[in-house]
């Protein structure tokens, strides 16, 4: 019988959705067979932020407690192992070329060993421990995406603007979102607007940054003109127009030609009004089918009978209006419920797999997402 696990700290998915590699609380490595629904403990002492698959491939990342990353097979067979600070979040592209980590200070680094080359630090960065997330990387083409901490207010303005500094940046200035070349790994664009608590990640073919925030701003570019900045939609109130002249009772302007209807509670709440789903705080950013649609996850519910429920926005890439609400569940209740813990949902787009930890128990939620009827099915619960 299995032992019960603590719940997961961090996971990936392989590209063809048939493998999770998983870190708990308790510092074991899990590794998930989706088909045979079976799990493997790899290690009892792995770092709780270093779960990582690599796109296209059967291997994965993980460091131990000794500090030593690993790039290693599903069958076991380590193709590389090197000694590297303690990693809160880590990639690797997937010709295996380009490694970046980041430390518990949100500094980036590329490469390794002798090749260790700094991209962003500075002695006054933002940290996990200020911030309670991991500064999230992503990969997409020849771009990579970090994104962590948005000025507070939401600020529009990109303030300092991107900087020359040929051998680092500095991290204090670029802890939100920010779009970087994985060829120079130098900043291409300031991505601003979000506020407090940030989530981006990138499209898996690299057009696409979207971004979500503690505030409930979401905001998305287009690689090939990241200084056109534009909003999604708030779920019950469409999309703020910055330009918009102010109408009498209201200094707030809004489009809502496009929303289509929330999710509501089928009874009163206690104020005996209908609760219908708010806009959430996002947690992740999924793609979910190629780089065509992806889900906003966040911790947005209603109360029904006293009981949370908890759902996904559904978007096309490129359009700010939500498509669907499509309801992860509460059976198990998926781990959306803390952003220390970010880094504990994933998914494989060519696949339609979503997968997510558990707010309270130890396993794994897996899901899949039929892009035909627009449909997200809960397929199986790891325990």
């Amino acid at each position: 019988m299995h032992s019960r696990l603590e719940p997961v700290t961090s996971l990936s998915v392989s590209s063809d959705g048939r493998y999770v590699v998983s870190i708990h609380e308790d510092a074991r490595l899990v590794l998930w067979d989706l088909e045979k629904r079976k799990r493997e403990v790899l290690s009892e002492s792995a770092n709780l932020y270093s779960a990582y698959f690599i796109e296209e491939s059967d291997a994965f990342l993980w460091q131990d407690l000794d500090d030593v990353v690993r790039v290693q097979r599903i069958d076991g067979e380590v193709i590389e192992a090197f000694e590297h600070f303690p990693t809160y979040g880590h990639v690797m592209s997937s010709d295996m070329q380009d490694y970046l980590s980041a430390n518990e200070t949100w500094n980036i680094y590329h490469g390794h060993g002798d090749a260790l080359r700094p991209v962003l630090r500075d002695s006054r960065s933002p940290s996990f421990t200020g911030t309670g997330q991991v500064l999230n990387l992503s990969i997409g083409g020849r771009y990579f995406v970090s994104g962590g901490s948005g000025s507070p207010g939401g600020e529009l303005e990109d303030s300092p603007p991107v900087r020359e500094e040929k051998a680092f940046r500095f991290s204090s200035s670029y802890g939100g979102v920010t779009l970087w070349s994985l060829d120079t790994l130098a900043p291409v664009a300031k991505l601003p607007g979000n506020s407090s608590k940030t989530y981006a990640t990138i499209s898996p073919d690299g057009q696409w940054v979207i971004s979500g925030d503690e505030n409930t701003i979401g905001l998305f570019w287009h690689t090939d003109s990241p200084e056109n900045r534009q909003r999604m939609a708030d779920y019950d109130g469409g999309i703020y127009l910055d330009d918009a002249p102010y109408e009498e009772g209201d200094p707030r302007n809004w489009d809502t030609s496009q929303l289509i209807s929330v999710p509501e509670s089928s009874k009163p709440d206690k104020w005996g009004s209908i609760r219908s789903l708010a806009t959430p705080t996002t947690i992740a950013i999924a793609f979910i089918n190629g780089s065509e649609e992806f889900l906003r996850i966040g911790y947005a519910h209603y109360e029904s009978g006293g009981m949370s429920r908890t759902y996904a926005a559904l978007f096309d890439a490129g359009n700010p209006w939500p498509q669907a609400y499509l309801d992860l569940g509460r059976s198990p209740f998926p781990s959306v419920n803390n952003y220390s813990r970010n880094l504990s949902i994933d998914s494989a787009p060519e696949a339609n797999l979503l997968v997510t930890g558990q707010a309270f128990e130890g396993g794994i939620n897996v899901y899949r997402y039929d892009p035909d009827a627009r449909t997200l099915t809960k397929e199986w619960v790891g325990r």
